[in-house]
């Protein structure tokens, strides 16, 4: 593998001969994703030692940012997602853009890796207390991600996470999504659902000011879904799918599913 300098966005194909291949994008996001992990002025390490002793820096300064943050319990998760992503992004800032992932190639192993860490996160969830928490009618919307919620934390400034809702059920549902409304927005926070669909929800934290002690963020985001029948879906309106979850029906049940929200600390470049 031959690195170049990642300081800049653009690949040596172009700046060279102002050539654009489908790999123009992936050099890009190599060095967006390396200036996630390595930080702003940390990133110019990446072309100035082996991939391998890269890996490690970054891995080892995660590391320690993760112990000096008490409530850290699955440390393990956070470093193996952080050593894959820079896997990834080294392999995107190849000279050589043949030897560049395609798009769906890193969209694959990305996927990979949260089927990967689901399971190595198990454990740590149940002795924490962290599994999903539902009714007794389960298993209706499946929630991604599955056991918290996790926003990149920056003072003063705004931060979104994407929250994915599947319908599992042959029949519409209605969802509703309650969340602390003076810390954070969700969009859309109300809707329906067809069968075997998704749907996508922004959820934003509001600038804040600082960080909490510790990093220690003790709220919740709580999902709740109600099957509905498909003229009320038609309708289409707001005012009906709340007054179905401010209505307390003895004949229908409310799923719900508690999401702990965890705020990671940025990484200092």
């Amino acid at each position: 593998m031959h690195m170049i300098s990642c300081s800049g966005y653009m690949p040596p194909e172009y700046i060279n001969n102002g050539f654009i291949s489908e790999k123009f994008d992936v050099f890009s996001l190599g060095v967006i994703i390396i200036k996630m992990m390595a930080g702003n002025t940390g990133h110019v390490s990446c072309f100035e030692m082996s991939p391998k002793e890269f890996i490690e820096l970054v891995s080892k300064t995660w590391k320690e940012k993760m112990q000096a943050v008490s409530g850290y319990s699955s440390h393990e998760i956070y470093i193996l997602q952080v050593r894959r992503c820079i896997e990834i992004a080294l392999r995107c800032i190849c000279k050589d853009r043949k030897e560049r992932p395609n798009i769906e190639k890193i969209v694959h192993e990305l996927e990979e890796l949260e089927v990967e860490t689901n399971k190595i996160a198990l454990p740590f969830d149940r002795s924490k207390d962290l599994i999903l928490k539902r009714s007794c009618a389960t298993n209706d919307v499946a929630v991604e991600p599955a056991f918290e919620l996790r926003f990149l934390f920056e003072p003063r400034k705004e931060v979104s996470c994407c929250l994915q809702l599947t319908n599992k059920t042959d029949g519409f549902l209605a969802f509703n999504i309650k969340v602390n409304k003076n810390k954070y927005r969700a969009q859309p926070s109300i809707g329906t659902m067809p069968p075997c669909s998704k749907c996508y929800v922004i959820v934003t934290l509001r600038p804040q000011g600082a960080a909490p002690p510790n990093m220690q963020c003790h709220d919740m985001l709580l999902v709740q879904s109600i099957s509905i029948s498909e003229q009320l879906a038609s309708e289409d309106t707001q005012i009906s799918y709340q007054e179905v979850f401010k209505t307390t029906l003895a004949e229908k049940v409310v799923d719900e599913v508690k999401l702990p929200i965890v705020y990671v600390p940025l990484l200092d470049g």
